[in-house]
């Protein structure tokens, strides 16, 4: 069903995204671990842009799906959040430190938060709107209906019985 293909799409390239991301910031933050020197503002400012662009895919996630309540939804902040996290577990000696390292990977972060939320979310919700669509010609009362809508949002296909679109 074309609404789980567009929430597939979605996921990853959210979470390509997030996990550039988080390496970009442990790239950033990978001298200073461990210790607690007292650093310089320049420093503070770097890792705090750093950390802003990192977190643009979860940015996008949050406002692709937040019409949307399900589990699934929930599921995807999660793992996005999950793997931005992921990267400030790898010993600092293994990551490289070079600034064109960490901007690289601060622009393929970017740009899957851009695509994940002028793409991949515009496509999950007119597979979304076709699928409530069929819910509303399917049904014979509201409460179907919401009923019909809430499965869809949080299992992200239709009920038993309805056919697709």
């Amino acid at each position: 069903m074309s609404l789980i293909g567009a929430y597939l799409l979605l996921s990853a390239i959210a979470l390509v995204g997030a996990l550039a991301g988080g390496l970009a910031v442990a790239m950033r933050v990978a001298p200073y671990r461990g210790t607690n020197p007292d650093l310089p503002l320049t420093t503070r400012l770097a890792i705090f842009a750093t950390t802003v662009v990192a977190a643009l895919p979860l940015l996008a996630v949050f406002l692709g799906l937040i019409d949307m309540t399900g589990l699934a939804t929930y599921g995807l902040l999660a793992l996005t959040l999950g793997a931005g996290a992921l990267m400030l577990i790898v010993p600092p000696a293994r990551l490289p430190r070079s600034e064109p390292a960490i901007l690289a990977a601060l622009a393929v972060a970017a740009i899957c938060a851009a695509a994940a939320l002028f793409s991949a979310s515009v496509q999950l919700r007119d597979a979304r709107d076709r699928v409530h669509r069929a819910c509303g010609a399917a049904t014979d009362t509201i409460l179907a209906e919401r009923a019909c809508r809430a499965h869809v949002d949080s299992v992200l296909s239709l009920p038993e019985g309805i056919e697709a679109p």
